[in-house]
């Protein structure tokens, strides 16, 4: 018979117990840092045995290393979903630039998996999975930015160096939206950047 007050056991699939596993480890690595945090406590916050963890993943280096990509690709995907809405070009790039912006308003913790990635894992790969990822995607942002040319007045600057001055600004904007200076969320700041960045700071 039943125990009706025994909570049910939801059955997840393989995949929904990696993802879980996932968002759990980026926040722990995030609180703890990567030498301090270990598989059990992962496990524990995942509800989940650590075995469980093991079985997914062998090592805690590849599980900080899936829980970075997870989060990438994540972003990757946020961002071109938010481009495939608008037909124009620029708002294209309004739209990406917002995503971008967005995701890491509302998930802190990467850059903190940013900054351990570089301090732990420095000797062992020339680019981080961050700057890999973003080489990856460089052509299809100058594509972007050449039909932005064709379809709109802009000054006469090479769509290479205008790509590479959004991820500065990009960049710049998240980092020190992560420092304890006194900041509004980007996510109400986002308007005035993307205005200043098509713009500039002079009236025309």
């Amino acid at each position: 018979m039943t125990d009706p007050e025994k909570p049910k056991r939801v059955h997840k699939s393989a995949e929904q117990r990696r993802e879980e596993i996932l968002t759990v480890a980026t926040r722990i690595f995030a609180e703890r840092g990567y030498q301090v945090a270990d598989m059990q406590a992962v496990a524990d916050a995942a509800g989940v045995g650590k075995g469980t963890v093991y079985r997914y993943f062998p090592t805690k280096e590849a599980l900080f290393t899936e829980a970075l990509r997870f989060n990438l690709e994540t972003l990757k995907a946020s961002i071109e979903h938010a481009r495939e809405q608008p037909e124009d070009p620029l708002e294209q790039l309004r739209e990406g630039m917002r995503a971008y912006l967005l995701y890491f308003e509302k998930n802190p913790d990467l850059i903190e998996l940013f900054i351990q990635e570089r301090a732990e894992f420095r000797t062992e790969c020339q680019n981080s999975l961050y700057f890999s990822y973003m080489l990856a995607g460089r052509e299809d942002w100058v594509a972007m930015f050449e039909r932005i040319a064709e379809r709109h007045p802009v000054r006469d600057i090479d769509a290479q160096e205008w790509m590479e001055v959004c991820g500065d600004m990009m960049h710049g904007a998240v980092v020190l939206s992560h420092t304890p200076l006194p900041r509004r969320p980007l996510s109400e700041r986002f308007d005035r950047i993307f205005d200043i960045y098509l713009h500039g700071i002079l009236k025309h």
